[in-house]
């Protein structure tokens, strides 16, 4: 199976950001994997539909990294892996799961699910 959305996993724990990026890998999407500290131009962030925040990212970093995410691609997903800090905004992440693959996975085919209805819906209402 092959999926259209584009996945950019942020992590700060080397085994971690591998597991999880080869369970994505595993489930048919495309997806790249970088440290939070790593840089992203806005013609990177464009090139993404969902982008998951690991718990080992800072909270303050992860806060940061959703705004500027958000700032360089307004149409982006965030998900972020519970527990972060409870100092983060509830509405900075479009939706939070617990840690474990089957959450993970369940969290990015809702986000997909969305992106492509809201696609279709676009495409539908400006032909």
């Amino acid at each position: 199976m092959s999926n259209s959305v584009r996945i950019l996993s942020i992590s700060d724990d080397d085994g971690l950001r591998l597991s999880r990026e080869l369970l994505i890998v595993n489930d048919g999407f495309e997806t790249e994997s970088i440290l939070s500290n790593t840089a992203v131009s806005v013609s990177y962030a464009r090139s993404f539909d969902i982008v998951m925040i690991c718990r080992s990212v800072d909270p303050e970093r992860a806060m940061a990294l959703i705004d500027m995410l958000r700032r360089y691609n307004p149409e982006i997903r965030i998900l972020t892996i519970s527990p972060l800090e409870r100092n983060m905004r509830r509405s900075d992440a479009d939706i939070e799961v617990a840690p474990g693959p089957e959450s993970v996975l369940e969290a990015i085919h809702q986000l997909s699910r969305e992106k492509r209805e809201s696609k279709r819906f676009y495409e539908t209402s400006h032909p």
